[in-house]
């Protein structure tokens, strides 16, 4: 990572350092049969991950759940196939500042829906959807473990680093919780 990268990242994560301090939110945990609505986050789709996440979408929603999912594309430009989905909406590198900071309308309503579950389907390290992640107001935040984790529940995925294997374990501790 070049000089000028490493500086921008600092001062994103001094930024979010400063917003993290004015946000106020109850963990409450939740399960498949407490929760009415559900955000996910997601990055970096390809073809075969992306239907995955639109069937779990499906299946959150025929739980009874309302679902928005928010994808980052890292790129300029959103791929056209991925532009007409109902309820899934994306943002590209054309929605960062210049420290990374994603500064689109729809992401600040995504952070500031209060949603019962943030589901975190990122698998790589991105500092722009953790951003996103840390900054939301849900009240049970679940994804697998990274760098840095701000997730209430974190799930160990180094046996299979999939979305796949992630979405498989995230049903299966839900299904666990609360019960």
């Amino acid at each position: 990572m070049s000089k000028t990268k490493r500086i921008k990242c600092k001062i994103g994560q001094f930024n979010l350092r400063k917003r993290l301090k004015n946000l106020k939110r109850q963990v409450i945990t939740h399960n498949f049969n407490t929760a009415k609505t559900a955000g996910i986050l997601f990055s970096s789709p390809d073809e075969q991950s992306f239907n995955v996440i639109k069937e779990f979408l499906s299946f959150l929603s025929s739980k009874g759940m309302n679902v928005i999912a928010l994808g980052y594309v890292p790129g300029n430009k959103i791929p056209q196939q991925f532009l007409m989905l109902r309820g899934i909406n994306f943002y590209c590198n054309k929605d960062l500042n210049w420290y990374y900071k994603p500064k689109n309308e729809i992401i600040d309503q995504f952070m500031d829906q209060e949603f019962d579950i943030l589901f975190d389907l990122s698998i790589k390290d991105s500092f722009t959807v953790n951003y996103v992640g840390e900054l939301s107001k849900a009240a049970f935040k679940i994804g697998m473990q990274k760098k840095i984790s701000y997730q209430d529940l974190v799930i160990d995925v180094n046996k299979n680093k999939s979305i796949e294997y992630l979405i498989e374990q995230i049903k299966h501790y839900l299904n666990i919780l609360n019960n």
